[in-house]
């Protein structure tokens, strides 16, 4: 019997076909099992199954799931080292714009007289008159010796005591007067001190006056004129710095080591109580005695003692030399914080570049920041004594100039010659046969 009669009659096939599925069926068939693989894919690596059958079930090898660890531990390592390098370059780039940040203001502490490459600089000549200094500045046959690695520059130290003291350090004659020579391919500092009783002719006086006098009558720019004039040099800038601020300064390195004597300690004493009656005194005496800023300040001041002028100047330096190497044997922090007070101190015209080569780069750079001294006065090229009605030295400077060309520059050139007060010993009566070494302290 066939399907056909069977069916006629209502029975079913006793072997049916199998029914083929439409298109349609087909493509919904193919859609869920797509999606359904997907979900049991995902679950597989969120579940982190590791039983190989189980994976090979779903279609993984035992070496694919090895695989994708390993390419798994590979990223996060790779994660890990792409942190911590963007940490450290954070940190690295913050300390380089903290440093710039901080050696800005380091510069901005100082206190910068500056003047425009047209601007005209005035003083008050003698008779009252607002000249333009460069009108009163005397001109010169000869060349200015000079040298591109050594600069010049002028150290003033004035006293505020004076009623008369304005913040531009006008009104009051300087305490110490000292030309610094830097040379900095040879890594060198000197030093010359002018005492402040020389006479000498300032730019717009017919008279002279003792050189200390110049900071009151036309300020440091007068004062630089009269130094540039007596020793035939360049200056390249001044500075200058109330006492009351080098007691910070000295303070800021942690004080001083002098060779005092009992004599200096009374004297020094003295001028302590009258700076600040509540400053500590000095109590000991004898070499390498230390010596905070008030007191260093008052040792330094000492003029009535042992050989006058000539002794006080050493002292100063020897305050200086102290002071440079206390602030060279500080660590790199603490000299940081220390310029912090020191620069704050200082008035000057010198560019705000030039202060960051010497002060930031020059110095840290030395291995030995000794300086080396030469006094001004000469013995047997000055006379001093009572003129008039005053103490004053008169010194020949056209003996001087020679000694300060060789001393700076380690040569000599001719120059014009240095007008000289009354009083002063004929160059011929000089001595200008001393050997340099014999004169550098």
């Amino acid at each position: 019997m066939s399907y056909n009669d069977n069916n006629k009659r209502g029975l079913p096939d006793p072997n049916p076909k199998p029914e083929v599925p439409s298109e349609e069926l087909k493509q919904d068939l193919t859609t869920v099992y797509h999606a359904v693989s997907e979900k049991d894919i995902q679950g597989y690596n969120d579940d982190k199954v590791s039983d190989n059958d189980e994976a090979y079930q779903y279609g993984f090898s035992q070496k694919s799931s090895k695989a994708s660890k390993k390419s798994g531990n590979k990223n996060v390592r790779l994660r890990i080292l792409l942190g911590a390098l963007a940490g450290l370059l954070g940190i690295v780039l913050g300390v380089f714009f903290f440093g710039l940040w901080y050696k800005e203001y380091l510069l901005n502490q100082i206190t910068y007289e500056t003047t425009a490459p047209d601007a005209v600089i005035t003083i008050v000549d003698e008779l009252g008159s607002t000249v333009p200094l460069s009108d009163v500045t005397e001109t010169t046959q000869f060349e200015v010796i000079q040298d591109e690695p050594v600069k010049n520059f002028l150290l003033i130290g004035i006293d505020s005591r004076s009623k008369n003291y304005s913040s531009d350090g006008k009104g009051d004659r300087s305490d110490i007067t000292m030309v610094m020579s830097i040379d900095s391919k040879n890594g060198t500092i000197k030093l010359i001190s002018i005492p402040r009783d020389t006479y000498a002719y300032f730019p717009g006086y017919s008279n002279p006056h003792k050189i200390n006098a110049a900071m009151s009558y036309g300020g440091a720019e007068l004062l630089q004129a009269t130094v540039e004039n007596c020793l035939r040099i360049k200056i390249d800038g001044y500075a200058y710095v109330n006492f009351s601020h080098m007691a910070q300064i000295i303070d800021a390195v942690g004080g001083v080591y002098v060779n005092m004597t009992a004599g200096e300690k009374d004297i020094a004493n003295n001028y302590i109580k009258e700076m600040n009656s509540n400053a500590a005194l000095i109590s000991s005496t004898g070499s390498g005695t230390w010596l905070n800023g008030i007191q260093a300040v008052a040792y330094a001041r000492i003029r009535y003692i042992g050989n006058g002028e000539y002794e006080r100047q050493e002292r100063q330096v020897e305050v200086l030399r102290s002071l440079l190497n206390q602030y060279m044997g500080l660590s790199a922090t603490n000299k940081l914080a220390c310029l912090d007070d020191i620069l704050s101190a200082v008035v000057t015209n010198i560019s705000k570049e030039d202060i960051e080569h010497y002060a930031l780069d020059f110095l840290p750079s030395l291995q030995n920041a000794e300086i080396m001294y030469l006094q001004l006065a000469i013995e047997g090229c000055y006379n001093s004594g009572m003129y008039g009605d005053e103490w004053s030295i008169r010194a020949n400077w056209n003996a001087y100039v020679p000694y300060v060309q060789l001393f700076f520059y380690g040569t000599t050139t001719e120059f014009d010659e240095v007008k000289v007060p009354s009083h002063a010993p004929s160059l011929d009566s000089c001595r200008t046969d001393i050997p340099l070494d014999q004169l550098v302290h």
